[in-house]
């Protein structure tokens, strides 16, 4: 006997009974949400990210929160694959997504707008006050997912060169967070605090370099090559510097190594490169300033994605006084998986006794962080910065230190000039050297120059890839020095100087006539007398 087939509704375990909800923000609602989602009240209250994203939410302006469940992320859906469908306790898949927005939205008036009734929320209005969106993972503590939330308006100061846009679609409706790049806290079963940084420089390289973004469990797959033999993949608690070398280089870029313990030189050369949009790893090591002496928590990894230029001068460097703009740098923002996205790390000026395990007690400049101590009080958590990690395409070959010194020996040429001749160049010129592309400085040409260098400019063929050292008096640059960032380190790189005062272009075609001249800059650096031979070899600007 046949028996007929009933037909039965598939349905999701883990389905709730409605697709949606709608709450108003707050952080006690946030964290209600969280516990909720992840069944780990004890764990979740402990968070910094509940204190972090309170102060980030009120400053963005988030007012309301819709709930979508049943939400497929990728990324966690790879890890899924690789570690937590192998478990005996049955880790669910689907993650919920929490979208927040700058204007009030309630449970009748976004699903009024989902029936198309004209007196809903407007369709417009929804996408013009996004705020973007936090993916919560249904792990019983490491419940932050992929995030991605405006940034903090500029005030004239912020920048977040490293920004780009993303797409979100909810129920149909298209929605787009402008100018963020994504965040999400450390697994610490399948990556972690290195792997967690690695995963938002890789969004913010792959839009640049046009390269695939692994999800967390292939870049710690892909550490794993360097992976001490003794030690196991999964879980995985911490890669040292060389694995996340090869993490970058598994993606198609090479890995640039900096020790950054000179506050000076992090500034500087972070500066330089999140201007040409290369965010990067910051390693750092942790003290814990309850106690006296600090005592060491730990080291740890954050990707560095912006900076604030506060301070209103630049400040002398060296014996010669040597000034960059990016000494104006009075904050570092950074991607912390334990804190939250674009967390201030301040520069204040304060020093540590740090205590290392050896019983060593040194005195170190410091960095703010949102990190607690032993105490419990967020800040007595401070940084030493160790190095800087920075993923670079291969053709960019000369380093920031090449090009910083050589304009360093450059202004100390003019400054000894100035003290034994009156010359129209201002005595505190500031130097502003970053990263650029050959797209960038031509948009610039045409926004900004007239005359006959610009056509020579818009029309001459330039490497992809350039470095530029501007010199800036009262924020107008005098002049700007282009070198090839994809040239030999043993080669001149100048590629041309754009002039734009015709008093001091004249004084410099001047002073560098003599072939002799430039022989003697040679002696110091040979990229100052590649700029001393162009000014001899090039008529002034008329």
């Amino acid at each position: 006997t046949l028996y007929p087939l009933r037909p039965y509704l598939m349905t999701l375990p883990d389905s709730p009974t409605v697709p949606f909800e709608v709450v108003p923000y707050s952080k006690a609602k946030l964290e209600q949400l969280l516990v909720t989602f992840s069944d780990s009240s004890s764990s979740i209250a402990r968070k910094l990210h509940l204190d972090y994203f309170e102060g980030y939410f009120g400053q963005i302006g988030a007012q309301a929160i819709i709930i979508e469940h049943d939400y497929v992320d990728r990324d966690f859906l790879e890890d899924h694959a690789a570690y937590y469908v192998r478990c005996f306790q049955p880790y669910k898949r689907y993650c919920r997504r929490l979208h927040f927005f700058r204007c009030e939205v309630t449970q009748e008036s976004f699903s009024k707008a989902l029936n198309g009734d004209t007196d809903g929320v407007p369709i417009d209005t929804l996408q013009e006050k996004y705020l973007g969106f936090v993916v919560v993972k249904p792990l019983p503590t490491t419940v932050v997912g992929r995030t991605c939330l405006t940034t903090y308006e500029s005030a004239g100061r912020r920048y977040f060169p490293i920004a780009r846009d993303y797409d979100a679609n909810l129920f149909g409706i298209s929605l787009k967070i402008r100018n963020t790049l994504a965040f999400q806290e450390q697994d610490s079963v399948v990556a972690a605090c290195a792997t967690s940084a690695l995963w938002s420089v890789f969004h913010g390289t792959g839009k640049l370099f046009q390269h695939p973004i692994p999800p967390p469990v292939a870049i710690t797959k892909a550490a794993a090559d360097r992976l001490p033999a003794s030690t196991r993949l999964l879980p995985n608690h911490g890669l040292n510097p060389e694995m996340m070398a090869h993490a970058i280089r598994s993606v198609g870029l090479e890995p640039f190594l900096l020790g950054v313990s000179d506050h000076y030189v992090l500034k500087s050369s972070a500066y330089a490169y999140l201007r040409g949009r290369i965010p990067m790893i910051l390693g750092i090591n942790l003290f814990d300033t309850s106690t006296n002496p600090a005592s060491v928590m730990g080291r740890h990894a954050v990707a560095v994605t912006g900076y604030s230029l506060g301070h209103a001068s630049s400040q002398p460097y060296g014996a010669t006084g040597f000034r960059l703009t990016a000494s104006r740098i009075d904050k570092l923002y950074v991607h912390d998986d334990q804190v939250g996205p674009f967390a201030r790390m301040e520069f204040d000026g304060t020093d540590v006794s740090c205590k290392f395990p050896n019983g060593t007690i040194v005195s170190q400049s410091s960095i703010s962080t949102s990190w607690r101590g032993s105490d419990g009080a967020i800040g007595s958590g401070r940084a030493i910065s160790e190095i800087l990690l920075i993923p670079l395409y291969h053709k960019i070959r000369v380093p920031f230190q090449e090009i910083h010194d050589g304009v360093l020996h450059f202004d100390s040429f003019l400054s000894r000039i100035g003290r034994v001749q009156t010359t129209p160049i201002p005595d505190e010129l500031e130097w502003d050297i970053y990263l650029t592309t050959v797209t960038d400085l031509k948009e610039e040409v045409i926004k900004d120059l007239s005359g006959d260098q610009r056509p020579q400019l818009l029309t001459r063929s330039f490497p992809k890839f350039l470095w530029r050292a501007s010199a800036i008096v009262g924020g107008k640059p005098l002049l700007d020095l282009m070198f090839d960032a994809t040239d030999i380190e043993q080669g001149r790189c100048l590629v041309t100087v754009i002039e734009r005062n015709i008093e001091i272009s004249e004084f410099m075609h001047e002073i560098f006539a003599d072939e002799a001249v430039e022989m003697i800059m040679g002696q110091k650096h040979r990229f100052s007398a590649s700029i001393a031979g162009w000014f001899r070899r090039n008529p002034s600007l008329k």
